[in-house]
């Protein structure tokens, strides 16, 4: 009776059971997320990091200002 239960729902199985009937639907696939790994190099300190908007200073890239001429 219970063996093949699963008592997570996951989004694969939501995804297949919503589309059942439906082929063109059901070829379809999740898109999936690249993040590459970064390594941790410390934190700014905390009044930096607001000023910043940051608080991790391998990621911390300011936008170029242009000028409005």
């Amino acid at each position: 009776m219970y063996d093949n239960f699963n008592p997570y729902f996951t989004p694969e199985r939501k995804h297949k059971e919503k589309t059942k009937g439906h082929p063109m639907v059901s070829s379809l696939k999740f898109a999936r997320a690249y993040v590459p790994r970064q390594p941790y190099i410390g934190m700014f300190p905390i009044n930096e990091a607001l000023r910043k908007g940051m608080l991790f200073p391998n990621l911390y890239e300011p936008f170029p200002i242009k000028s409005m001429e």
